[in-house]
């Protein structure tokens, strides 16, 4: 196989940087009057200049296409190469010129001095453009291409102008467009990016060689965040089934839009894909001398460095490297941009290892990429592989394909690392892929759905009880066999906070209309029955530690769900606060259980061997709980 450089990038940002104070001259004002939540989106995105491709007219000065081939004669420029060399153009984007043809071919037909060369478009939001890249280093690999152009490019400009959101404004009496649709008005900006990939490095100065690509998409499990072509995230009616094209715009179908109540799970999914590589040994923090995210806004830089924090794994900030607040939201061009400013800023020196991760809203997909800075002295042979060579070649994998066994505790960190850090990395995995799991059971889908109805409740309530009881009991059960003193008197304490949490949901079973016999004869359902069988029994053993996995679940379910859970379920059935206080309850508590599993986890007698006990049952627990969950039925 051959090796895989980027060799040059280029870049074009269209017209002068325009600051916060600007937008609204080249945007328009809707209905002649400022947003008023334009304020509010910028303060949370931190973004303090962008580049439109319009003017003050509010018409635009380029098309996506143009942007994208001045982008690619920008890279050809920086090494002086001829176009002819060119065998591959691979264009990504959100929002072509066109609906057809492809956005690589109106990108071609830009580049008047290229010969007849392949093609592929990659259509998406922000992983588009790395879903160009990994097709053009692939080709490059395999021999079938020499050099190739990837290039991203975005002008969402154009759909944020006053004109498109007036229209919809009258059909609705004149009320402000919904802020799904206004919130990314304030965050996307316009831009473009092209690499020049070849199979072998620069002959002088730098190239950042492809170790590899991950792509992984979410899509089966989450519904649409962000989208453009239908008036909700239902997606139920396309825009092209509406009467005409004119009643589409009218209804707002044509407008993209962003459900942001669905983000938090954008980062999540990329950081649990992120800690699975760590866990495989591609990634390891240490080594990282560049950290490249694509977050679109600063506020979710916050919630990437708390998820990675608590699994222990946190890349320091000081290695971070973005220009999102001063070159914008630029969509799939924004990891192009970023790689751009940082290969020309003399800050690269050999041997240097760039992680890149580009979490996607559209209907999430994440994307990573490692990359190697070499110099020309790195500069390979390009003939294929011997065949005794390619004995050795490990067989490809998908790298983030859910595993169905359970690891043991991973040997991918450096050696001087702590257990307890890789117990934390380890736990914070199973926790991410437990969350994820949660959404696609029947019942909490109904919740997320808004078709939760009251029987629902009750359910929920029925076949949680029996858990709720016997919490208190087990985990009596396992301090009995302690033989640690401290770890006995936590599980002890741990006993008493939980010993009567079942009165309370009983207490709201009774108050949506349930009998209190109903519930305190109810028979557990198989997932309950395995899950109380599976923790006695661990509980029964000698100095059953492993139990912090379980205690970590459960406990963790409570504290990172439970007040969600809460709070929708009051607003779907318009309950009150008392109706639904169990929930809301371990929302606000279970945090210092939490907080005392920390402890534990970080305790001087931690080993790998206990470590591995309590991931294992961790995985146990997690695995019944939902087994637990998708058997409720009303």
């Amino acid at each position: 196989m051959y090796g895989v450089y980027i060799n040059s990038i280029g870049k074009f940002l269209p017209g002068n940087p325009i600051s916060n104070d600007q937008m609204e001259d080249y945007l328009g004002r809707i209905n002649g009057l400022p947003s008023k939540a334009k304020n509010r989106i910028l303060k949370s995105n931190g973004i303090q200049q962008r580049y439109y491709a319009l003017d003050h007219e509010q018409k635009s000065t380029h098309l996506n296409s143009q942007m994208a081939a001045a982008a690619v004669r920008d890279a050809l420029a920086h090494l002086d190469l001829e176009p002819a060399a060119i065998d591959l153009l691979c264009a990504g984007t959100t929002w072509a010129d066109l609906l057809v043809p492809g956005f690589a071919s109106m990108v071609h037909g830009e580049l008047t001095e290229f010969l007849p060369i392949e093609t592929i478009s990659t259509h998406g939001v922000c992983c588009a453009g790395m879903s160009a890249l990994k097709y053009a280093a692939a080709q490059i690999e395999l021999g079938a291409k020499r050099t190739a152009i990837a290039v991203a490019s975005e002008q969402p400009s154009r759909l944020f102008k006053k004109t498109n959101f007036e229209a919809e404004s009258q059909i609705k009496a004149g009320k402000s467009p919904a802020f799904d649709t206004e919130f990314l008005r304030w965050m996307l900006s316009d831009g473009a990016g092209a690499f020049l990939i070849q199979n072998y490095p620069n002959s002088q100065g730098l190239s950042l060689k492809v170790e590899w690509i991950e792509l992984v998409s979410h899509a089966n499990a989450y519904p649409v965040c962000m989208y453009a072509g239908a008036e909700d995230e239902t997606a139920q009616k396309s825009w092209m089934n509406y009467a005409s094209y004119v009643a589409a715009a009218e209804a707002g179908a044509i407008n993209l839009r962003q459900n942001i109540r669905l983000l938090d799970h954008v980062i999540k999914l990329g950081v649990e894909g992120w800690l699975k590589l760590i866990e495989l040994g591609r990634v390891r923090p240490g080594s990282i001398d560049w950290l490249l995210c694509h977050y679109s806004s600063h506020f979710f830089r916050g919630q990437i460095v708390e998820l990675l924090e608590k699994a222990g794994c946190m890349i320091p900030e000081e290695k971070w490297f973005t220009n999102l607040y001063t070159r914008g939201n630029t969509g799939c061009a924004s990891i192009y941009l970023m790689l751009e400013e940082l290969f020309h800023s003399g800050k690269l020196a050999p041997g240097q290892k760039i992680f890149c991760f580009v979490p996607e809203s559209g209907r999430f997909t994440t994307a990573y990429m490692m990359l190697t800075v070499v110099d020309s002295r790195a500069r390979e042979q390009t003939k294929p592989p011997t065949i005794s060579e390619l004995r050795d070649v490990q067989p490809a994998q998908n790298l983030l394909s859910n595993r169905r066994d359970i690891p043991t505790l991973s040997t991918a960190g450096t050696i001087e690392e702590p257990v307890s850090a890789d117990l934390l990395r380890q736990l914070a995995l199973v926790w991410l892929e437990f969350e994820r799991k949660l959404r696609s059971v029947p019942i909490v889908r109904k919740l997320h759905r808004g078709d939760f109805t009251i029987e629902d409740y009750k359910a929920m309530l029925r076949n949680l009880r029996p858990q709720v009881v016997e919490g208190a009991r087990w985990i009596a059960r396992a301090a009995s066999n302690m033989t640690d003193f401290r770890l006995r008197s936590t599980f002890i304490g741990h006993a008493q906070d939980e010993h009567r949490d079942f009165q309370m949901l009983e207490r709201n079973y009774v108050s949506v209309g349930g009998a209190l016999e109903e519930i305190t004869q109810a028979e557990k359902n198989i997932g309950s029955e395995a899950l109380s069988a599976f923790i006695f029994h661990q509980a029964s053993r000698e100095n059953p530690v492993d139990l912090i996995g379980s205690i970590f679940i459960i406990e963790g379910l409570g504290n990172r769900l439970a007040a969600q859970w809460a709070a929708q379920i009051k607003q779907t059935l318009s309950l009150r606060d008392d109706q639904v206080s169990f929930l809301a309850y371990h929302g606000e508590n279970d945090a210092s259980h939490i907080g005392k599993l920390d402890a534990l986890i970080q305790a001087e007698w931690m080993t790998a061997e206990i470590a591995h006990r309590i991931v294992k049952t961790a995985q146990v627990t997690a695995r019944l709980y939902l087994l637990q969950l998708e058997e409720i039925q009303e």
